[in-house]
């Protein structure tokens, strides 16, 4: 598993370099497993639907003609700021179907900012579209409802414009001090465009 996990860095490393010395203006077409992808969302689901969770998400995928929608809603009894964390675990479906939990792990100080430079552009059209009264940190406690989040709209985030392709299970955490306070997972794969 360790040299499973080193691997996957090394080709993530050199794809990333790769990727930004190049022209945007040049296409290259390779078999590579890594480079330019196209995200399908598979689910959305809450991995901590309990009652008592102090920011409760749920959302979910709606399928209306060629687009896929997130709606649902969200509650917080806390405000969404700053003296949160934001961790994030990745699973990875291996060729015989299976999960390989823990691919990789990365946990940022500071969620909220995190978060708004994570989505990058796509932070005032996804914020609103969530129903959040603001775009600023920190977002206030309140019951919002999402009136459909287009999933195109993440390819003007500042994720990784490349990576390896597959199909790949992301926890999203909120917590302090160990205490987790909301858990959301998303299924996606990505495909060459």
């Amino acid at each position: 598993m360790k040299n499973y996990i080193c691997f996957m860095f090394i080709q993530l490393t050199f794809t990333v370099n790769l990727e930004s010395a190049k022209s945007p203006d040049v296409k290259i077409y390779s078999t590579s497993p890594i480079g330019p992808y196209h995200v399908v969302f598979k689910d959305i689901y809450s991995c901590n639907p309990m009652k008592n969770s102090k920011i409760q998400i749920s959302w979910y995928l709606s399928h209306k003609g060629n687009k896929t929608i997130i709606l649902g809603n969200s509650t917080g009894v806390i405000p969404f700021d700053d003296t949160l964390f934001l961790d994030i675990k990745l699973a990875l479906k291996d060729a015989f179907g299976k999960w390989r939990e823990n691919s990789f792990m990365q946990k940022w100080p500071r969620a909220c900012s995190t978060f708004k430079q994570i989505m990058g552009n796509a932070w005032p059209v996804f914020s609103k579209a969530l129903g959040l009264i603001n775009t600023n940190c920190p977002i206030p406690p309140g019951f919002y409802t999402a009136s459909g989040v287009d999933t195109s709209i993440f390819k003007n985030s500042n994720l990784p414009k490349t990576f390896l392709y597959g199909t790949y299970k992301f926890y999203i955490y909120f917590s302090r001090k160990n205490e987790i306070f909301a858990c959301q997972v998303f299924i996606l794969e990505l495909k060459r465009p």
